[in-house]
């Protein structure tokens, strides 16, 4: 553990390893501290620059910044500079992480899996805190131990005592997984591997908890495609895929045994993809999708500009009297329509490119951490709008550039 926390270095190096380390331990909670801190590691490389420095700008720098860039390029046009603005505020990390980590002078990739094992230490213990409060609330209201089991301590209600969307908290838990998983497969010492093991059932009680069906979805592709395909060779993937199959189909049968899980997972997925009877739960995502749809046709090449999203679904929500959806001032919750609304085809296609560029880095380098941010990336991609939140922009732009940039060959 004191690895971790002490790193042999020059102070320059040190100061930038703790920037790095109290961003992803602070990940989880307000923005303000992450926010804080990355304003804070960038006053420091500035402070630290050396022109050489330059040198390093390469093509990768520009693909990791395109969706920023498409952002910028589409406020040009924007309907709202104020709208435009916030959003190119908000999206700033997505400019600045590429920036920092290629001018930075400490090794990220040789701090790579020190940094990932305290993000997912970080993440258990919030996982762990948000039980115990859990737990504190139903044994003060003298409350069954089977509420925690009910609408009032699943999903956000959950994550609701750190304030923080439950889809984006389960991201981080997801990678967290990953993380540990790995490790539990690659470790040679006993210990090590009882303790990650133990982390990864502490993190995977905390995902079936938030139930995010998105994430379960993304989780089921990278543990039975992505590890055997990556870590294993011919005869040994196919046991483990076998394995992993068989342990995946009972873990669903167990959660769809219990209530809750089976609505939030079956039926909330199927209003979310089906149209119901007239009137009925207008806020469903299919509904928002629709109206979304309409506002694509109308300038499907260029869409309507940056920050325009909300503004023109809202005035479709009241037309369509989905005046939940308009009260909340909801998104579309689609990132790939999100990006057809604001930036048109053009903008989309620009994404889906970078995605892709991201799935070739992953399979050439055969880095399993890469593989799960992308998948994980695309399949939320599908029922969030990732990069219109500070968390989901702050997970985007984090993580992308630092498993892209840092190299795998120097892992300790």
């Amino acid at each position: 553990m004191k690895k971790l926390f002490y790193t042999e270095n020059r102070i320059e190096n040190k100061i930038s390893y703790y920037h790095l380390l109290f961003f992803l331990l602070t990940l989880p909670f307000d923005r303000f501290y992450s926010t804080v801190i990355l304003v804070s590691f960038l006053i420091h490389t500035l402070i630290y620059f050396k022109k050489e420095k330059i040198k390093d700008i390469s093509y990768t720098m520009i693909i990791l910044q395109s969706v920023f860039i498409v952002t910028i390029l589409s406020a040009c046009y924007a309907r709202s500079f104020p709208a435009a603005l916030n959003v190119v505020t908000k999206q700033l990390a997505i400019l600045l992480f590429p920036v920092l980590f290629t001018f930075t002078s400490l090794d990220i990739g040789k701090y790579r899996s020190r940094l990932l094992e305290i993000f997912a230490i970080g993440c258990t213990c919030t996982v762990l805190y948000l039980f115990c409060d859990a737990l504190h609330v139903i044994w003060y209201n003298k409350l069954p131990f089977n509420a925690l089991f009910s609408q009032s301590f699943v999903n956000h209600n959950f994550s609701l005592p750190i304030e923080l969307h439950a889809t984006y908290f389960s991201m981080f838990l997801l990678m967290s997984v990953v993380y540990c998983f790995h490790r539990v497969l690659t470790e040679s010492v006993t210990g090590r591997r009882i303790f990650f093991t133990v982390c990864i059932f502490i993190l995977a009680a905390g995902l079936i908890q938030l139930s995010s069906k998105s994430v379960f979805i993304a989780l089921f592709i990278i543990i039975n495609i992505g590890f055997p395909w990556f870590l294993f060779k011919q005869k040994a993937a196919i046991r483990f895929l076998l394995v992993s199959l068989s342990v995946s189909a009972l873990l669903m049968v167990l959660i769809l045994s219990v209530n809750v899980f089976r609505e939030r997972l079956l039926i909330d997925f199927k209003n979310d993809l089906f149209k119901g009877p007239v009137g009925e739960k207008l806020s469903w995502r299919i509904y928002r999708w629709d109206a979304a749809v309409d506002l694509i046709k109308q300038s499907p090449v260029v869409g309507h500009g940056a920050g325009s999203e909300i503004p023109l679904l809202k005035a479709s929500y009241f037309d369509r009297k989905m005046y939940a959806a308009y009260l909340s001032s909801l998104n579309v919750h689609n990132q790939y329509l999100s990006f057809l609304i604001n930036a048109g085809i053009i903008g989309l296609l620009i994404y889906i490119s970078t995605l892709c560029w991201g799935f070739w880095q992953a399979i050439k380098l055969k880095d399993i951490l890469l593989l799960s941010f992308m998948v994980l990336t695309t399949v939320i991609s599908f029922s969030e709008d990732i990069l219109d939140v500070n968390k989901g922009i702050f997970f985007y732009a984090f993580f992308f550039s630092f498993l892209t940039i840092s190299n795998k060959e120097q892992f300790t």
